[in-house]
């Protein structure tokens, strides 16, 4: 989309405000709200931030190395086809940005480069990638400003029973979930009751890596300010409550040959129907399973989700349509054929977390990696 069909939309939809933004590596959205004559310039020549914005954690610590650096500034680069209608803010729209060095060169810690980087790395490897995420969250009756003024005790919760699945109990929450619904029309494929009291799951339509982790930092914070509005709380926390369900953000995952156009995961004749890429894509997981666990639990809380006989898959094994371990093969067809990484909680970044996955099956590849017998059962 260029700046043109960006102004024409902004006309037709009434646009006062252009949130530009990028998150640092724990996740949190950072940037700025814009006038419309502002956003206009930064299209042309970008934005600058104090690079704080890259050496921070979620509650705003300084990381060590920033003041060595002398703070220089980077420069916030919109990604114009990015651009879409904030459907859950009136006459706002929104930009992701790449954050970069001010003479335009790249910086290691912006995690929007790093996917960008594995993405092409797959390329250049022959494979274009697909993929989705399944993200949970909790509704909790309790209005933000009573949380940010400190009451975080034991939360309430909407409901003192379990309804996973329960369309009756869907329809209490429409107007918050089917306002979410509206403003992703091409990005939700549902949402459902999940496997906690006032808890939610969202499904992601697949789609090419980046446009999915743009489309997740949005819907995250769409789905907080709809909650909001209605004096609720909404919360991605991977464990809200040591009694209650964890948040999970699962990642599902798959290549597509570029010379043929046939799915790379897929092979009639082997008797699990896995490819040679696919194995080896699996491999490479588990070979990494240690270095990455912290991509996709990036935080203290991220792992008390990590519990045995739970719906959590937090083993170094893998297996076919098994929700128990870490890493679960679909393989009903050639279409569907992908790997379900279930260890991630809702908190994860995921730029970073997206990037590391497809990293780690693209170095299986490469290596040309076995993976062990898959598991069975409770594994």
């Amino acid at each position: 989309m260029d700046l043109k069909a960006i102004n024409a939309l902004i006309e037709k939809h009434g646009i006062r405000t252009v949130i530009l933004a990028a998150t640092d590596p724990g996740g949190m959205l950072r940037g700025k709200r814009l006038t419309v004559p502002y956003f206009r310039d930064a299209a042309e020549d970008g934005i600058n931030f104090a690079s704080f914005i890259l050496y921070t954690t979620m509650i705003d610590d300084v990381l060590p190395h920033l003041f060595p650096t002398g703070i220089p500034d980077v420069k916030g680069e919109p990604d114009l086809g990015s651009f879409r209608i904030a459907g859950w803010e009136k006459n706002a729209a929104v930009v992701n940005m790449d954050l970069r060095q001010p003479n335009g060169g790249m910086t290691a810690l912006c995690p929007r480069t790093e996917l960008k980087r594995q993405i092409e790395r797959a390329r250049k490897l022959g494979y274009e990638v697909k993929c989705s995420l399944e993200l949970e969250f909790f509704l909790l009756p309790t209005k933000p400003e009573e949380i940010r003024a400190g009451n975080w005790g034991m939360p309430r919760l909407v409901s003192q029973d379990i309804h996973c699945y329960s369309v009756y109990e869907g329809h209490f929450w429409e107007s918050i979930v089917g306002a979410l619904r509206d403003a992703f029309p091409d990005e939700i494929e549902g949402c459902a009751p999940e496997w906690g009291q006032g808890q939610f799951e969202a499904n992601l339509r697949a789609m090419d890596p980046l446009r999915m982790a743009d489309t997740t930092v949005w819907f995250k914070t769409a789905v907080k300010q709809l909650a909001a509005q209605a004096g609720m709380t909404a919360s991605f926390m991977a464990k809200i409550h040591e009694n209650f369900s964890g948040n999970s953000g699962h990642i599902h995952m798959s290549l597509t040959d570029t010379k043929t156009g046939k799915p790379a995961f897929w092979d009639e004749s082997d008797p699990m129907r896995m490819s040679a890429p696919f194995r080896q894509f699996v491999a490479g997981q588990l070979d990494t399973f240690h270095e990455t666990t912290m991509f996709y639990a990036p935080t203290v809380n991220a792992y008390k989700r990590f519990q045995s006989n739970s719906f959590a898959g937090v083993t170094r094994n893998w297996g076919v349509d098994n929700r128990t371990v870490g890493y679960r093969v679909i393989n009903e067809s050639a279409k569907k054929a992908r790997l379900e990484c279930r260890i991630g909680g809702a908190d994860l970044n995921p730029y970073t977390a997206l990037a590391t996955m497809l990293g780690a099956g693209l170095r299986g590849i490469e290596k040309k990696l076995t993976p062990p017998a898959p598991g069975e059962g409770n594994c």
